[in-house]
């Protein structure tokens, strides 16, 4: 077998793309499932076979096997595999340390609203009764003016009213913290 594949390769050296065609077609498989193996991903050991034969061509790299055939193209293949587990491991590590980061800025982000919220809540509970309750209606519980003012029992008017000097003091007072 051997003799044949060096038959082969000093056929490719000459420019012999039907050399080249049987060389293909010979370790095309062979090599893919190498590389399957390697990578645990059927299109990407194509791929990778696929480039190594390209190149074997396009950049004579048929000039740098002196030895086996068989043994130089299953190096290559492992080779390239190994750089894309060492660039899919990189690509991990970048992920996650890009996920930390996120998961961080989250956390102080949370601890800031919760800051906030507690203030807030100590501020509303300075205002007066009927502006905190207008207040809270409207911005925490969601609730229309209409609904609002029903609940309260006072009309739409007042309640725009007590919202709005009810912002104005929280204004003051979250600037002056």
């Amino acid at each position: 077998m051997e003799d044949k594949d060096e038959i082969i390769l000093s056929k490719i050296k000459l420019g012999d793309i039907k050399a080249y065609e049987v060389l293909f077609k010979r370790f095309y498989k062979l090599l893919t499932i190498h590389a399957f193996y390697i990578l645990d991903d059927e299109m990407e050991a194509e791929d990778v076979v696929q480039l190594l034969f390209s190149e074997i061509w396009e950049r004579k790299l048929y000039n740098n096997i002196h030895s086996s055939v068989k043994s130089y193209l299953q190096m290559a293949v492992k080779n390239r595999c190994l750089k894309i587990l060492q660039k899919r491991n990189t690509s991990r590590k970048h992920l996650e340390q890009y996920t930390y980061a996120n998961i961080e800025a989250e956390e102080e982000y949370q601890y800031e609203e919760y800051e906030n919220y507690g203030d807030l809540r100590k501020f509303l509970e300075d205002l007066p009764k009927q502006r905190k309750q207008a207040f809270q209606l409207v911005h925490i519980h969601e609730k229309k003016y209409k609904d609002a003012a029903e609940e309260m029992g006072i009309s739409i008017n007042s309640v725009k009213t007590h919202l709005k000097l009810a912002v104005k003091e929280l204004q003051k007072k979250i600037k002056l913290k």
